[in-house]
């Protein structure tokens, strides 16, 4: 039998050693997409991921660079969310972003 491990603290630290380590191997990727999210942001106010992706003309050497788009100290999160236009992403739940002051 298959037994779950529940710790926050642990979940946390990979998380962000995951986050760290994809963004280290795409970190050309990042800035072109930061870039693309600060000018839809001086734009819009208010952004989602779908927004960086349907804009930037770069795709990521992996997916999972994405989540580290808007790790960065120019976005705050708005704690507003909206569902997601992506198809693959079957209309879930997004952060809305926006920079910050």
């Amino acid at each position: 039998m298959n037994q779950l491990a529940f710790n926050l603290s642990e979940a946390i630290i990979l998380r962000d050693a995951g986050i760290k380590q994809v963004a280290e191997n795409n970190s050309h990727f990042l800035e072109m997409a930061r870039n693309v999210a600060r000018s839809l942001a001086i734009a819009k106010y208010e952004i989602t991921m779908d927004d960086v992706r349907e804009a930037c003309p770069l795709d990521p050497l992996h997916p999972a660079a994405w989540g580290a788009v808007f790790r960065h100290k120019d976005f705050i999160c708005t704690y507003k969310r909206r569902n997601s236009k992506l198809v693959s992403n079957h209309a879930r739940e997004i952060k809305v972003w926006r920079l910050r002051q």
